[in-house]
């Protein structure tokens, strides 16, 4: 999908030239995290990376498979040691290296039922082979569903809690446009830190 005319714009073409930015996303299912990362990422000349891939067995044929925690956790390790990236993913818990050595945590915040309409669409459109899939029931769109409806209430609440109990910050947005806008603000007031390996050692 081509992205929307004002995500070619300049607004981020500085910060691109310089330090290379370190950027966590999070945000229920249907939010656009992948979406407004893989633009973001191409905008700033950086990595993308869905933690989907982290999370979950991709060389299972079938959905809904856990990849070994410790195989994720030293990939994620591979990833934050780069001086980068925009990461994003629906997770927390173990997210503590990313979170840590992130520039900005943005948490994407549509309204759930635009959320669901998306999640609805890309199944279809997964059934149709518009677009890769696993084997994907009814029942797994139902219960993506129903975990989808209740985030904010929930996931969301304890993310934002993990994240604070860091003294990190959680910046809310829309849209790319909200993302670009946050990025061009913040780099002008306060510049980007400089990748430090140590800080991922702490």
């Amino acid at each position: 999908m081509p992205l929307p005319a004002y995500a070619l714009r300049g607004e981020v073409k500085d910060l691109a030239n310089n330090l290379k930015p370190r950027i966590h996303i999070i945000g229920g299912p249907g939010s656009g995290k992948s979406y407004i990362a893989a633009g973001l990422a191409r905008r700033l000349g950086v990595a993308h990376h869905d933690l989907d891939d982290l999370f979950w067995d991709c060389t299972n044929s079938c959905y809904g498979v856990r990849a070994d925690a410790l195989e994720r956790d030293e990939r994620l390790m591979s990833i934050v040691s780069d001086d980068g990236w925009v990461i994003e993913g629906v997770y927390y818990q173990w997210l503590a290296p990313s979170f840590d050595a992130a520039d900005f945590i943005v948490v994407l915040t549509p309204s759930v039922w635009v959320r669901h309409w998306r999640i609805i669409r890309r199944f279809l459109l997964r059934k149709c082979g518009k677009i890769p899939s696993k084997r994907e029931s009814l029942a797994d769109l139902w219960n993506l569903l129903r975990w989808s409806h209740g985030y904010d209430a929930d996931n969301l609440v304890r993310a934002r809690k993990y994240i604070a109990d860091r003294g990190l910050e959680l910046i809310s947005c829309r849209t790319f446009d909200d993302m670009l806008t946050l990025i061009e603000r913040r780099h002008k007031s306060h510049p980007l830190k400089a990748p430090q390996k140590q800080e991922l050692l702490d």
